[in-house]
């Protein structure tokens, strides 16, 4: 495996790391997951392999808040464009994601809120981080 391939595995298992934790994920949430490595083009046995393995992968810090919200930006991305999650469950899985990147857990829910509504109306990267850091205004 190269290190490339190896960065992406690790990002994808941090994020059914953060999905799978608490031990409530919804099938919906599960099922984004398994679109989600599709698009990554996973194969199913690497997807498997995360899946049953997911614990042994670190949960790498994102070390700027701008690396974070550019994360959040493509996570609201993928998750408003994918059919497999909806609603409700959309703004819980980008909480979860929110609190495992290091968001203010008490600003968590505001984020997740904003940053659906704001991909849902067209908001490109620069609008959308503008839109987050500038969340109170």
């Amino acid at each position: 495996m190269n290190t490339e391939q190896n960065k992406y595995h690790n990002e994808f298992a941090g994020l059914v790391k953060i999905t799978m934790r608490d031990g409530d994920a919804s099938e919906s949430e599960k099922g984004f997951l398994s679109h989600l490595a599709t698009k990554l083009g996973m194969s199913s046995s690497e997807y498997d392999g995360i899946m049953e393995n997911y614990l042994s992968y670190p949960l790498e810090t994102i070390p700027t808040n701008k690396m974070k919200l550019e994360n959040l930006y493509t996570l609201t991305q993928l998750v408003c464009e994918d059919d497999s999650i909806t609603g409700n469950e959309q703004k819980s899985w980008l909480e979860r994601m929110g609190k495992g990147m290091g968001f203010a857990h008490q600003n968590v829910p505001y984020i997740a809120d904003k940053s659906i509504k704001m991909m849902q109306g067209g908001a490109d990267l620069d609008a959308f981080v503008d839109g987050i850091t500038n969340i109170n205004q």
